[in-house]
């Protein structure tokens, strides 16, 4: 099998002929996301990535976007009406396409798995990617155009060549991705691979890997057309290492061997080869991971389907076993493992370096098993910003500035299902459908544990594999609970932990304190430090909501994040009225000023007071800040005492209601996040 950097000119000469590399294809070429136009093409699949190669443009949002599929002229079918790219619309297709933005193969790598497997495509590299950040692209051809319904089929083929790591949104039927060049950024690299094609490859239904949520019953092949020895031989001859090892494996996990076992059997077949060269060196130091993260994805995605299964995939080998597999490996190509004695694992600075980073949902925001928790006031707008961080998700689109990793999200409305119905109408005007969002009703009780609501919403958890669950509110769906105990928070840490099992954040909707002064989550403070992520709300006299992060694991807490609240027109009422609801419009970030709320002069002089008392001190006690405002003249000129006194409880009262200071102990002290100056209290 042979593969080609395009990038290198002399290398261009050895793939002229090429049967499946220059075969004609159609294809569709939209000049933009929008798609309310589009060319119909037809290229080979080293002429699409020359014309890749080439385009360029000065963001990647003016750059064309092409898909492997013909297209018909039903705009309707669009949520818009506008766009030809659509579900409804695709006539046939020609080839599936596929993205990656997991950030840890590199698209060389992607080259030989594609290679090994024999598979004729073109990866190409996106203008984030870098060598750090690794990001690409992947075309695989059809032998002839294919009616829709096929494509799933071999998506999940080609998504098994790499272990299932491809981004979900790429099983999406109309999904079709930009290709080109950013000025300014590194130019985009393109791969060639010869081979056979991904729909006369048949052998690979064994290896399939199904969009989450999917099982292998919806469409896997017959496991007697699995041919183990055939594969064993093919590790042994040299002729395939990294496609034999995944399809074994996976065979193998299915069948409940455990993972031990698998690693020997794996191990014999290396053995046989008779050249031991950097490639089997390399295939066989990762034998062991990659084993392991098969029998780690295997139990996540057959976990819905049989109990009996469960137990099988999660077996793990015992520390003896791992360290007589590691020991093997060593002995065999040198080098050195990890120590592990009684279940601990030590690793060097360098291994910690290189470990994996958590999968993320909202890049620097939220990632996947996180629990997370939007907290303000009623009112604010957190039933307007979690939809909508949901919906981005969803749609696999960037939200407030933030890359957004595609997933299904489950929305638990436990608090106005018809307004909630209303927003979720108002988002898909907006921004288009979302196959993969569902607002789901009839959750009311998640405290008790016999509830029959929580046992459903675990099953259905359990059942879809979403990236994000949205519990809104945490009161409505917890009814009765003792929000300033211990024991009731601990009860709502642990259920929303217990759907984050299977790979879902999730993200609780809550008020928060009654001063609303340091962006905490109401009750026990038990809530706020099993968090991982808890972000603030608040709106000021600009009517701009902006969003504070008290709590971030996955980033920094600088994020800007802000929105207005808008309305959108759904339709009339029997009487002829506009029917609307509201929605979140958010802002770019670094658009929105420092929030400047006006205060009273008599509050501005009670501030200036409590400053020039505060002369390096943390803190001003009460009764010496009332002494000094109601004796003095600045807060209020009256003569009356009493006067003086209402004046400054009036101006404190201003002042921690707005978050200028903040009242803890018989004190007042400056916030938390800072203190601000005379000019910030216009």
């Amino acid at each position: 099998m042979r593969y080609y950097d395009t990038t290198e000119p002399e290398e261009e000469q050895d793939l002229v002929g090429s049967p499946t590399l220059d075969r004609p294809i159609r294809l569709t070429r939209f000049p933009n996301m929008a798609a309310t136009k589009k060319k119909d093409m037809r290229v080979s699949l080293r002429q699409l990535a020359a014309l890749i190669e080439r385009e360029e443009a000065d963001d990647k949002s003016k750059l064309p976007w092409f898909k492997m599929a013909v297209f018909g002229d039903n705009r309707a079918a669009s949520p818009s009406g506008h766009s030809f790219r659509s579900n409804g619309n695709v006539v046939v297709v020609s080839g599936i396409e596929a993205d990656y933005d997991g950030e840890e193969i590199m698209p060389e790598d992607a080259r030989d798995m594609l290679a090994e497997a024999g598979i004729v495509a073109a990866v190409y590299t996106t203008p984030s990617h870098s060598p750090d950040a690794p990001r690409w692209r992947v075309f695989a051809p059809f032998s002839e155009e294919l009616q829709p319904g096929e494509r799933e089929r071999h998506m999940a083929r080609l998504n098994g060549i790499f272990g299932g790591v491809l981004d979900d949104a790429s099983f999406t039927l109309s999904q079709s991705y930009y290709g080109g060049n950013v000025t300014g950024r590194p130019k985009v690299k393109t791969f060639l691979v010869e081979g056979r094609y991904v729909d006369t490859a048949s052998d690979l239904d064994a290896t399939a890997k199904w969009k989450r949520g999917r099982t292998k019953a919806e469409g896997a092949a017959n496991d007697n057309s699995f041919d183990e020895v055939a594969y064993l031989d093919a590790i042994a001859t040299g002729e395939s290492y990294h496609p034999s090892v995944v399809a074994l494996a996976g065979k193998w996990a299915v069948a409940g061997v455990l993972y031990a076992e698998t690693v020997r059997r794996l191990m014999a077949a290396f053995l046989r080869a008779p050249d031991r060269d950097d490639r089997w060196q390399a295939r066989m130091m990762a034998l062991a991971s990659t084993v392991n993260d098969i029998y780690a994805r295997q139990a996540r995605e057959d976990a819905a389907e049989k109990e009996r299964h469960e137990e099988a995939f999660d077996e793990i080998p015992t520390a003896e076993e791992q360290a007589e597999i590691d020991a093997d490996i060593e002995e065999l190509v040198g080098g050195e493992t990890k120590t592990e004695a009684d279940g601990l694992t030590f690793l060097k600075p360098s291994e910690c370096s290189a470990s994996d980073a958590r999968r993320y949902v909202i890049k620097g925001l939220v990632a996947e098993g996180d629990v997370a928790c939007i907290v303000g006031a009623p009112g604010v707008g957190k039933s307007l910003l979690a939809p909508r961080l949901g919906y981005a998700v969803a749609q696999g689109q960037d939200v407030f500035g933030m890359r957004v990793r595609q997933g299904s999200v489950l929305y638990v409305a436990a608090e106005d299902q018809h307004g909630m119905r209303g927003r979720v109408a108002a988002l898909r005007r907006e921004h288009g459908d979302a196959d993969d969002f569902a607002l789901v009703a009839g959750v009311s009780d998640l405290l008790n544990k016999g509830s029959e609501h929580l046992k459903r919403l675990k099953a259905a958890v359990k059942d879809r594999r979403p990236s994000l669950v949205i519990i809104d509110t945490l009161a409505m769906a917890f009814p009765g609970l003792e929000e300033n105990s211990a024991e009731g928070m601990s009860r709502v840490v642990a259920v929303a932990r217990s759907l984050t099992r299977w790979g879902a954040a999730v993200i609780l909707i809550h008020h928060d304190t009654k001063d609303g002064q340091q962006g905490l989550p109401r009750g026990h403070s038990l809530l706020n430090g099993a968090l991982d992520v808890s972000v603030h709300l608040t709106r000021g006299e600009d009517d701009i909501v902006r969003a504070r992060l008290t709590k971030n694991r996955n980033g920094s807490t600088e994020r800007d994040i802000a929105f207005t609240i808008g309305t959108q027109t759904l339709g009339l009422d029997e009487d002829g009225d506009s029917i609307t609801a509201a929605v979140c419009h958010e802002l770019d970030p670094g658009s929105v000023p420092e929030r400047r709320d006006h205060v009273t002069p008599s509050a501005k002089a009670a501030y200036e007071t409590f400053h020039d008392l505060l002369d390096g001190r943390d803190a001003v006690p009460e009764g010496e800040l009332r002494e000094t405002c109601v004796s003095g003249r600045k807060v209020s000129a009256s003569d009356n005492s009493d006067s003086r006194r209402k004046a400054f409880k009036r101006a404190v009262e201003e002042l921690t209601r707005k978050g200028k200071i903040i009242f803890r102990d018989g004190e007042y002290r400056p916030p938390e996040h800072g203190r601000e100056t005379f000019d910030d209290l216009v």
